[in-house]
């Protein structure tokens, strides 16, 4: 699809906030045509801010002089991501649900509301690039700002997906953003950046769990602590109170410090162990997803297992039709079941796909 601004209309996904906001007014000086969307979704607790975000979306796109829609699907947000992330804690891996939503919500919804406004683009706020390769596959880029970079975020959109998608931050730095939104009057200085986990206000989870699902919770008893033999050291009040590489809330003292290393949700049992026996040399991965290129039985590049990770070199691959074994240069600490890990090579995001563990294949 030709991306030409020329008269083109475009469906911004706007949160009310700097960068989609100001990335609205940079499609619009481009000369496009960008009309606003704002998701109401579901949030937890008393601390409801999608009315006022939606109010304050709604106040930018008149001062940009755009169209604004409102977009209601709170109810199928609640059963998708949260439902997914409270099944997923609740099976002791630790879920990205920012992931999961922009396949299975943000994009779907944007794309379907842009064809019912018979609007060929969508665009977002997300700092990364998009590139056309010779092979005519469209591929992810880190942005240019190696510090606000979200990639890592997109690794499941679909070839489809993003060939309607303009990232107009993808080749700029925050602070420019930031300087253009000031001067606009765009920022407000009271707002804050947005959070992880959009329905979480506190960010507590183990709250959150309790509070959304009590009789789940309450079926959770007393469990073992053991070490990596399984001998028990102690008890704690739930499996579901734990990450891994997390080293509070054992209800026991040490003589050393200890981290948790393995959640065995079916017997309720926390495994934990001395921060140098935290180390993965390698892990599986499955559902992968190459981005604008074929898939390959092996591959090589720089891998980050979670969002703030800084990358290892490693090498991937193929075990069967949906698992792959990704082998590190050097050990890695706390791999993580549920996470997403994803491959780049130079700033080209070629692959991602979800952690299963840090154990060699059967």
């Amino acid at each position: 699809m030709n991306k030409t601004a020329e008269n083109c209309r475009v469906l911004v996904a706007m949160s009310g906030g700097v960068d989609s906001s100001t990335a609205a007014f940079l499609l619009k000086e481009e000369g496009y045509q960008p009309e606003g969307v704002t998701f109401k979704l579901w949030c937890h607790g008393s601390d409801n801010r999608y009315p006022e975000i939606i109010q304050r979306a709604q106040s930018i796109c008149s001062k940009l002089e755009i169209k604004h829609n409102v977009l209601d699907i709170e109810k199928e947000f609640k059963e998708t991501v949260v439902q997914q992330f409270v099944d997923d804690y609740l099976s002791g891996i630790t879920p990205n649900p920012c992931v999961f939503c922009n396949r299975t919500i943000k994009w779907r919804h944007l794309l379907a509301t842009a064809d019912r406004l018979a609007i060929p683009f969508v665009a977002t706020g997300h700092y990364v690039r998009l590139e056309k390769n010779a092979n005519g596959y469209h591929e992810i880029l880190k942005g240019v700002d190696q510090s606000k970079d979200q990639s890592y975020m997109l690794w499941q959109l679909s070839q489809g997906a993003l060939d309607r998608t303009l990232f107009p931050l993808g080749a700029r730095l925050k602070i420019d953003i930031k300087a253009i939104a000031d001067k606009l009057g765009l920022h407000d200085d009271n707002q804050k950046e947005s959070q992880d986990v959009c329905f979480l206000p506190d960010n507590d989870y183990r709250e959150f769990l309790q509070s959304y699902s009590p009789e789940r919770i309450a079926e959770i008893s007393r469990g073992e602590l053991v070490d990596e033999h399984l001998n028990v050291l102690g008890y704690h009040d739930g499996f579901h109170n734990f990450t891994i590489g997390q080293r509070k809330g054992f209800k026991i003292g040490f003589a050393n410090r200890k981290y948790v290393k393995e959640i065995d949700a079916t017997n309720n049992r926390v495994m934990i162990t001395d921060n140098e026996h935290l180390f993965s040399r390698q892990m599986i991965i499955r559902d992968v997803n190459w981005v604008g290129v074929p898939p390959e039985n092996r591959i090589e590049g720089i891998v980050k297992i979670r969002y703030n990770h800084k990358g290892v070199h490693s090498q991937v691959n193929v075990i069967d039709e949906n698992r792959y074994l990704v082998e590190f240069s050097e050990p890695q600490r706390a791999v993580t079941p549920g996470q997403s890990a994803v491959l780049y090579q130079d700033d080209h995001l070629i692959l991602g796909g979800i952690i299963v563990s840090g154990d060699k294949p059967n």
